[in-house]
């Protein structure tokens, strides 16, 4: 499985990653990650995951989340944001979660099982 996190702070991806990777070893799901932290880099790469963690924050992020529900419906896109703002607009592109932060390890659980239980049925 491949899974991208895409934070603007290397710090908060390095901290998201490191829980994403806790759940993929508690419940031994292979994964393979990147991690992005410019918008620009993401688009431009259009690489194939399967999960993507998107907390470019505010318009960016939806923007690039939109791009990439367009490009690969396959991907479980999890919106990460200090703000409520999009989480409705996220679901109204069939993301698989929208985060609060500041995230937590409870957070990272929930979502993964939303996007593993989407990607199964």
């Amino acid at each position: 499985m491949r899974i991208a996190v895409c934070e603007n702070s290397s710090e908060a991806a390095e901290q998201l990653r490191g829980w994403i990777e806790q759940f993929c070893a508690l419940y031994q799901v292979p994964a393979v990650f990147a991690c992005y932290s410019s918008a620009e880099r993401f688009e431009r790469e259009r690489e194939h995951f399967d999960i993507v963690y998107m907390g470019f924050g505010g318009s960016v992020g939806f923007y690039q989340a939109r791009l990439l529900a367009e490009r690969d419906r396959g991907c479980r896109v999890i919106l990460v944001d200090d703000t409520p703002d999009f989480a409705i607009r996220g679901m109204r592109l069939h993301c698989v979660d929208f985060i609060l932060r500041p995230v937590q390890f409870r957070n990272v659980v929930r979502s993964m099982e939303l996007a593993l239980r989407r990607r199964m049925g």
